[in-house]
């Protein structure tokens, strides 16, 4: 047996993915805890020290208003209530839910990848899927599993794998229309966890978005009314970053952050969780920047209505949203690199896709993006030449994947219309 066949049986091994997925998550959980070296490793776990603080709130029926580190829709708040539930270290009980949906995510995958591979003929899916995101979620580092978004990952992924099996090999319009609701419904868990996986409802092909949509306002409203039976102050988020500037990491924020490398001392102040340019100007220009990324997404959704991406993969038409929301994002944390390898993950189930060059962007940009936080990230903010050249190469590759992304979902080939039968060709005169 030569290397190469070795390889590929090993990659081919549902076993050798689960073990890859328990070493990989014990190095990770390793490094957030000091237990393996890690350069400033601990440092990532003290966002979950404050959903701690958050869990004693919320348990007890009230959100925390006024609180302008809170930024989270309603669904959140369950989460962190949970945590503190499930026994008398919060912090440890929500490390234990992040790596629960982690693995979920990698059986799903699996289970997705192999049903995937017995439809096509081409052999594509088996457990690409599941190894992309193995892989990625180590490329991302121990902020993986010190946030909390690997929850709405899961349901962002969960209706993905249902949009794609609605736009392979779903044809009875019945059964299509529950699949797609159940897509829908698993967008919006999601967007009430945090915002982002509502923008994936545009992935799902025309004819069944009507269900989909449907499928997210049910389940929408079931939450919505559960949460406010619970607890008070549950869309408190909503008021909470109107002032919100550019975040040192965004996109926005970049020339300036180069600027600050070439001794112009830009200043900056932590504000909402995070540092920001402290510049008068950067306020309108993050507002510019935010309209300008929902006038893109809003043309993908026009194109979807108008039936353009008929024949794009849903995960490629995800990718590019998600990564149009994050380049044009006031705030660019590390934690949403998680949301990127979720959806490329996706992509290597369906043989449509046409995404490969932007994820292989993906790959540096995410590991770099691991090298600044934590390690790096007092060097950046200080204006540091090596850090902020770091964050050049992010975000140069960033907007490198979604211009690619971007092109991919546009020039993706239209569904070929079938032929009318010879019977019917006859009697028209054909």
């Amino acid at each position: 047996m030569n290397g190469d066949s070795l390889l590929t049986r090993l990659g081919s091994s549902t076993a050798v993915v689960v073990v890859a997925w328990f070493v990989t998550r014990a190095l990770l959980v390793g490094a957030a805890t000091g237990l393996v070296p890690y350069p400033d490793g601990p440092l990532v776990i003290n966002d979950v020290k404050l959903y701690a603080e958050w869990s004693d709130l919320l348990v007890t029926g009230r959100f925390p208003t006024g609180d302008d580190m809170w930024q989270y829709p309603p669904a959140a708040g369950l989460a962190f209530a949970l945590a503190a539930l499930i026994g008398p270290n919060p912090v440890a009980a929500f490390v234990g839910i992040v790596l629960a949906a982690d693995l979920a995510i990698t059986v799903i995958l699996l289970v997705a990848g192999h049903r995937a591979r017995g439809r096509a003929a081409s052999g594509s899916g088996g457990n690409d899927a599941a190894w992309a995101w193995v892989i990625g979620g180590l490329l991302v580092g121990p902020v993986l599993i010190a946030r909390f978004d690997v929850l709405p990952t899961l349901f962002a992924v969960i209706g993905l794998v249902l949009a794609t099996g609605v736009a392979a090999s779903i044809p009875a319009s019945r059964r299509r229309n529950w699949v797609s609701a159940a897509a829908g419904a698993a967008f919006s868990v999601g967007a009430l966890l945090k915002v982002w996986p509502a923008l994936l409802l545009v992935s799902v092909p025309r004819r069944a978005l009507p269900a989909a949509i449907a499928g997210f306002i049910v389940a929408a409203a079931v939450v919505l009314l559960g949460v406010s039976l619970w607890a008070d102050g549950a869309v408190s988020f909503l008021g909470e970053q109107g002032a919100r500037g550019l975040q040192i990491e965004s996109v926005g924020a970049w020339p300036f952050m180069v600027a600050n490398a070439f001794a112009f001392d830009v200043p900056t102040e932590f504000r909402y969780g995070a540092m920001e340019v402290d510049l008068p100007i950067t306020i309108p220009l993050g507002l510019a920047i935010t309209v300008a990324g929902f006038a893109v997404l809003g043309v993908l959704a026009v194109l979807r209505l108008l039936g353009r991406l008929e024949g794009a993969a849903p995960a490629d038409v995800s990718l590019a949203t998600v990564l149009i929301s994050v380049v044009t994002s006031r705030v660019l944390s590390p934690q949403y690199s998680v949301w990127v390898v979720g959806v490329a993950a996706v992509t290597f189930l369906d043989p449509r896709s046409r995404s490969r060059l932007a994820v292989w962007l993906l790959v540096p940009s995410v590991l770099v993006t691991q090298a600044i936080y934590p390690f790096g990230y007092g060097s950046f903010t200080e204006g540091a030449w090596w850090a902020v050249l770091l964050q050049s190469i992010r975000v140069v590759l960033l907007l490198a994947a979604t211009v690619v992304a971007i092109v991919a979902v546009v020039r993706a080939p239209r569904p070929a219309h079938p032929a009318p039968p010879r019977s019917a060709a006859a009697a028209s005169g054909g």
